[in-house]
Parts: C-alpha cells; structure tokens; sequence
C-alpha cells in the first residue's frame, strides 16, 4: 500500500484506459466522478455521463452509486443499480466507460506484500506462449483438472481459492513453488493472497521476476526461457531462478493479479506441457476469482441493505408523521434521503400546552453515519428542550454533547425554536443553518437577516444565545435542507432560494409549500432521486 493512502481512505488506481492520475476521494466530502469539468474528478470520454457516480466515506466505509449514468457503472463486472450504493472494498475494479480502476484500501486486513526484481540475466529472456502450443493438454491433466475445480469452487475467500489454486497447478506442473498474485499500488511490488513453497515456510523475503510478471499482463501466459548458447540453470539477478511461468488471474476483461510458478537452483525440473496445464488452470481460476468477487459483492449489497434498514426504522420511530397539528401549529413535511438514509432532521413536538418545540437541522456527511448521528442529536435535542423549553439552553447542551461523543469531521448545523401560543412569539437559535422562510399572509416569502451562532459539534464551550420574532395567524415557517437549494440539474447548475422562493409565493397552503417544492425540484433536476439529503418543512399558526 502506497504512503498517500491514509488509514481510513482509498486510492482508485487507473489500470485500464485513457491516462488518467489517481483518484483519492476526500474523506469528509462527496466525491463526483463524472464527464463534466465542475465534477470533483473530470473524466473526458463520451461514453462517461456528465454526472456519472459518486463516492462517500460513511464512517470509514466507502460507498459508490451509480447516479443513473447512461451506460452504467460496473463493481466487479456487475452493473450497479442506478440510485443504489454499495460498499467497495480493497482490490475492487470499478469500470466507467473506458476507464478502470482498481481500489486501494488501508482498512482491510494486513496483506502480504513482495519485492519484485525487473532485472534479467544475460542470455535469458521472457516470451508469451503460443494457442498452439497451449492446447497440448495432456488426459492425465484432465483428470487431474477435473478433481480440482471442485476445490477452486467451493473456496469462501480469496485465500481458499489462492491455495486451492496453488495445490492444483504445483501437482500438475512439477514446480516446487507457487504463488497466487495480485497487483500492488508499486509497480516493483505485488500482493501475495497466496504462497506455498516446498524448501521454505513463509514468503517474507521472497522475491518474483518483474519482466515475467509484466508479460503476463497481456493476457498470455508467459514463460522465462534462455538462449540455446547459456545453460537453463543461470540465474536472473542472482536469484538462481531456472525455470519460471506466470498466467494472468482477469476479471471483466482486466488483468488484475497473476498465478506464478518458479524453479530454482537445480531443483527439479517442471513437466513438459506444465505451460498447458498452467494455462487451463489460470482460466479455470479466473472464472472462480470473478465468482468469488460477485458473491462477496452480495454479501457486501446484504449487510449494508440491512443496516441501512435498521436507520430507516430508527429515523421513521422519531421523525414526526408528514401532516399533523401539535398545538396552535400546523405542519406539512418531506424527507427523501440521498443515500437512502439521510442525515436531515426534523421533529416538531409539544412542550406543554402553550408551548410547541421545533428542530430542524442537517447532519455533515451521508449515509449510515449521518443517520445514526442524526438520531442521537434529534432525540437529545427533543429531551433538553422539554425539559428547559430554552432553544439557548438546549442547543448549548446538545452542541457539547455532540462535539463529544461524534467522530472527527462529524457537525451540525441546527435550527432549534419554541412557538408560545399565548402571545405567538417564536423564540429559536439558528447555528449556522439559514435556511428558513417566513411567509406572511400579504408579502412574498422572505429570509430573515440574522447573526445566528456556529455549526454545533465543533466548539464543546460554546454559548448560544436565542433570537424571537413574533408569528400571527396564518403565517408559516418553511424549513428546507442544503439538499433543496444546492441540489444541481444536468448543467450542474443549482436550483436556489430564488427558485424556492418563487415556488414558495405561488403556494397558499402548507401542504402546498411542500409539494409544489418537491415538483419543481423533481421538474429542474429530471429525476425523483437526488443527489444529497432533500428535507423541507412548513408551519403555519392556526387560528
């Protein structure tokens, strides 16, 4: 694993395709794959979608989706579901139009890395076997295949199938050792995810022909092979290496790792239709990896969809109903999460019976994290104001807890009030949210010009302090997220508050506010999926 890559990030390395650098997402922000140049990562080629994909660290789990390109984005060779995320993980090929990219992950468990030596003595020389010659498959090595595969098939992990690979090629080829490779961040090293070795126990040390291992990249097995006039026995860079194959490991039509076999100093030497038999068993294995490789993607789909389900029934026990009345307000609401679960939070309740509690706010981030903090927050929040019925008091406490208890680089930003019945003022603290309207019944909505406080979770200490306006009958409070105003059409510009607000002055009802905005953002954007977390909430005072 190369240096840049940090303990909790990736690195998509470019291995097939236009030349492209690597792409390393930021850990505390959406990252946009995508044909156009706002995109955080410009990929020029006609078959990418102007917005193609995204990647989103949740907790230090990465997630891509598909953000319904055109012709598809592929995990794996599996072509996602357009909206859907699903965790990537290290070794993965994700595949956007011409390009692809393998992924480099520092969470994974500790891997085995060698050295690989690029040198080659006199005399010698690396060439890529015939089909001619490749299809020499003796029947003994039939039957021998054939009591294998079984073995390759019923393998769990990438290890199984690394030493059930192993087994099968040492015993059908002669070599005295073998090892199942896949490519390294280094050109000059690789990972082992399997190693066996008849003179030595461990690989640490060990070190593999970087010209045999590039020839097999093509596709080819490959051989290392020596000129009539020198003996088999010389040596490449004193390695003492006198007979060697490589046959590539492919998965969605990319060479991702390599099956090599070597002899060394004197040792006895392999069969002579071992380059066959090495061939067989590459391609045998190459269906298996890419087998392996879907059902994990599976299992991966499975454990996610079942967290993700665990946050959608936490949000739905404490988000309040989409239309309801608590006290003198009347309230209309919408949710649509951008990764299935969002990090948006809303909650409308009683305090006693004049008084009527109000939060609105957006978690940092997406996805599972942001659902679960978002959950944490609501119902604290929830619990100090009915207790003090103070927005300064609560949004003090709730900020300290937060900048807590939360993971680095996980805020807020909240809007916290109280509606006293009795003389229809609101008392609220805005930290750092700003997005909110008033609508009065004989003027166009507008947003109210106020200091507000910092974003909560940041500064433990800090006191917040609360501002009141005075609310009559008939007029209403809307509530929207950053995922209303910021989210981007196919020209990636942004709807707005001027489009929210004009929505906002054509609507007479609370139930309108907030189905006309969902239409009009739905009508920008063509499409019903968005990209962020999209909340908007309108109350109005009753009569």
């Amino acid at each position: 694993m190369s240096d840049d890559v940090c303990s909790s990030g990736i690195k998509l390395a470019p291995i097939v395709g236009p030349a492209i650098e690597p792409v390393t997402p930021e850990l505390d922000k959406r990252t946009v794959l995508g044909r156009a140049t706002e995109c955080d990562v410009c990929l020029p080629d006609a078959s990418v979608s102007r917005r193609h994909l995204t990647l989103i660290n949740s907790h230090g789990q990465w997630m891509v989706t598909d953000l319904g390109s055109r012709h598809g984005t592929f995990l794996n060779g599996i072509k996602l579901v357009p909206h859907k995320p699903i965790l990537t993980g290290h070794g993965d090929l994700l595949r956007i139009g011409p390009f692809t990219f393998r992924v480099d992950s520092a969470l994974d468990s500790p891997r085995t890395i060698a050295e690989t030596d690029a040198t080659i003595a006199p005399g010698s020389f690396v060439e890529a076997f015939s089909d001619q010659e490749l299809d020499l498959l003796a029947n003994k090595r039939l039957v021998l295949m054939t009591k294998g595969c079984d073995a390759l098939y019923q393998a769990g992990t990438e290890v199984d199938l690394g030493l059930a690979v192993i087994k099968l090629i040492m015993s059908g080829t002669g070599f005295p050792r073998a090892a199942m490779l896949r490519w390294s961040s280094s050109p000059d090293q690789v990972e082992i995810v399997a190693f066996h070795d008849d003179q030595h126990d461990t690989a640490v040390g060990f070190v593999f022909s970087q010209s045999l291992l590039e020839a097999s990249t093509t596709g080819c097995v490959a051989r290392l092979a020596m000129n009539a006039e020198h003996s088999f026995g010389q040596s490449i860079a004193g390695l003492g290496i006198s007979s060697a194959l490589c046959a590539p490991l492919v998965i969605d039509a990319t060479v991702v790792g390599a099956i090599y076999l070597d002899s060394r100093n004197g040792e006895v030497s392999p069969q002579p239709d071992a380059a066959s038999f090495c061939h067989a068993v590459s391609q045998v294995a190459s269906l298996a990896f890419s087998n392996l490789k879907r059902i994990e993607l599976t299992k991966r789909q499975e454990r996610l969809d079942a967290d993700l389900k665990v946050a959608q029934e936490a949000q739905s026990f404490l988000l309040p109903a989409p239309l309801g009345r608590v006290g003198q307000l009347e309230y209309a609401s919408r949710t649509c999460p951008g990764s299935v679960v969002g990090g948006d939070l809303f909650d409308i309740f009683e305090i006693d019976e004049h008084r009527t509690g109000i939060c609105f706010g957006d978690i940092t981030g997406h996805g599972i994290g942001a659902a679960v903090l978002m959950t944490a927050v609501l119902s604290n929040l929830r619990a100090v104001l009915s207790s003090c019925g103070d927005p300064a008091i609560a949004v003090t406490k709730v900020n300290a807890y937060l900048a807590q208890h939360s993971a680095e680089r996980m805020f807020a930003t909240l809007w916290a009030g109280v509606f006293d019945a009795t003389d229809n003022t609101l008392r609220f603290v805005d930290a750092g949210h700003g997005h909110w309207l008033i609508c009065n019944t004989d003027a166009r909505p507008n947003r109210p010009i106020l200091p507000g406080g910092l974003i909560i979770g940041v500064q433990p200490d800090y006191q917040y302090s609360a501002e009141q306006i005075k609310l009559n009958p008939g007029d209403r409070l809307v509530l929207y997220s950053d995922g209303i105003i910021e989210q981007p059409n196919a020209e990636n510009e942004q709807f707005g508050n001027t489009r929210l607000c004009d929505v906002i002055a054509r609507s007479d009802s609370i139930q309108d506010d907030v189905a006309q905005a969902f239409t009009a953002l739905e009508q920008f954007t063509g499409s019903s999926s968005f990209s962020d977390d999209t909340t908007i909430a309108s109350i109005e005072v009753g009569a």
